[in-house]
């Protein structure tokens, strides 16, 4: 059938079923326990460490098992309704290996013409992922982050990444509707005390990676599903409802101003994470 102009506007997303995330942040700080919370949730599992946690869960050891479990999503009869890669890191060496195999290579960097190897894996990684994406299915992409230095003409600065080449982070990123960046969020009490919550950071900061395109969400939410599902239920809500913002962004702490950003609790200084 051929190609037709649109005669209407895409209705924009306001389904939480129907989203594209990336959630990335540090080892064992609650990423797949959030995950866990959701409804109707399957788990692509790329590595062990879902033991605690009881959910449906697929093993996947290598790119065709990842390849069999999207078939399976779309030929069996089931009741999922989000998926949850976990972890994309994994994922995106799976299919390293896979070019590898098939090529007859040890590495990815071992072709004779220089980035072909990699060339060939971001392909194939992000053309599966679009087409999952594109599935009538929500989609969750768990990611470690990593520390990438950053240096601009007056200053050097840690951003934390999701820990993917910059090509294959770079093609996930523009494809997730959302980026949330789990992190603890410091707070004191009268006696000036620190205590730390694990929260969600939604939006774009020059110490790490995080995004709303809807442009709904609060700043910061707590690390748990159902106060986020909330969050973005309550501003839907109210977009549709006209009202200028949701009562989810009460009480929520200020944008920093340019220049006054602070690195989030624990996050070390450049110096620091080199010892100094």
């Amino acid at each position: 059938m051929p190609l037709t102009l649109p005669k209407a506007p895409t209705p924009k997303k306001n389904d939480l079923r129907s989203l594209t995330v990336l959630l990335h942040g540090g080892k064992k700080i609650g990423k797949s326990s959030f995950c866990a919370g959701m409804p109707n949730v399957v788990f692509a599992a790329t590595e062990p460490g879902l033991g605690q946690l009881e959910v449906h869960q697929a093993p996947i050891q290598s790119w065709q098992d990842f390849i069999d479990f999207c078939n399976a999503l779309v030929e069996e009869k089931h009741g999922f309704q989000t998926v949850v890669i976990d972890t994309i890191n994994n994922l995106y060496a799976f299919a390293c290996r896979a070019v590898c195999e098939k090529h007859k290579v040890e590495y990815v960097g071992d072709f004779k013409a220089i980035g072909k190897g990699h060339v060939l894996a971001n392909n194939m990684f992000y053309e599966t992922m679009l087409k999952l994406a594109n599935l009538p299915f929500g989609v969750w992409m768990i990611a470690h982050s990593v520390e990438k230095e950053i240096e601009t003409r007056t200053e050097k600065y840690l951003k934390s990444v999701p820990q993917l080449p910059d090509k294959a982070a770079g093609q996930i990123l523009g494809m997730a509707d959302l980026i949330l960046y789990a992190d603890l969020h410091e707070e004191r009490d009268e006696n000036d005390k620190p205590h730390f919550r694990r929260v969600l950071r939604t939006k774009p900061s020059k110490y790490f990676e995080a995004g709303d395109r809807s442009g709904l969400l609060p700043t910061i939410i707590d690390l748990d599903y159902g106060k986020f599902a909330e969050a973005y239920t309550t501003a839907v809500t109210a977009q549709k409802a006209g009202q200028p913002q949701p009562a989810s962004r009460a009480n929520q702490p200020a944008a920093p101003k340019a220049g006054d950003e602070k690195p989030p609790a624990g996050q070390k200084t450049p110096a620091a994470a080199q010892g100094k």
